[in-house]
């Protein structure tokens, strides 16, 4: 029972390799394309989904100082993927949020994820699609991990 177990634990170790190895190509291609870093892409990708905010706040969640932060949003401007915006309640305050550009990059970024999607649910039948959707739902409320907004 335990060499079953320990070699399902290998056979899903694989496979999550593969896939990240799939997923991180991809991301290291789109972000070649768009001319930023892994660490710039993964910036507006939070704008986008999180909306404004300030340089600290992005620091914190990234672990970086703000004057790292600071460099990295200055490239981002200059490409047009981030803009800077004064709060109204305090206008020493700059908040920062993805460009409509920026957004309409990451949409195109999307469709390549649907169609990895798409694919792997191509292999599948109906059936097996809804089995795989609720393991993966139960392996994400088991992980903590909150369900993403659809229909963005």
């Amino acid at each position: 029972m335990a060499g079953a177990h320990a070699e399902r634990v290998k056979e899903l170790e694989e496979f999550i390799g593969l896939l990240t190895e799939r997923f991180k190509a991809d991301e290291s291609t789109f972000a070649s394309k768009l001319e930023v870093s892994q660490r710039e892409l993964v910036l507006l990708q939070t704008l986008d989904r999180h909306g404004p905010m300030i340089t600290r706040e992005l620091g914190g969640r990234f672990g970086v100082p703000v004057s790292t932060m600071t460099g990295l949003v200055d490239r981002m401007e200059k490409k047009g993927l981030v803009r800077r915006v004064r709060q109204s309640d305090d206008r020493r305050a700059i908040s920062l949020e993805a460009t409509p550009a920026g957004s309409l990059a990451l949409k195109e970024h999307a469709r390549g994820i649907e169609a990895i999607a798409r694919g792997m649910l191509a292999a599948l039948s109906d059936r097996d699609q809804q089995t795989l959707l609720g393991l993966l739902r139960r392996i994400r409320e088991a992980f903590g991990l909150p369900a993403r907004e659809t229909g963005t």
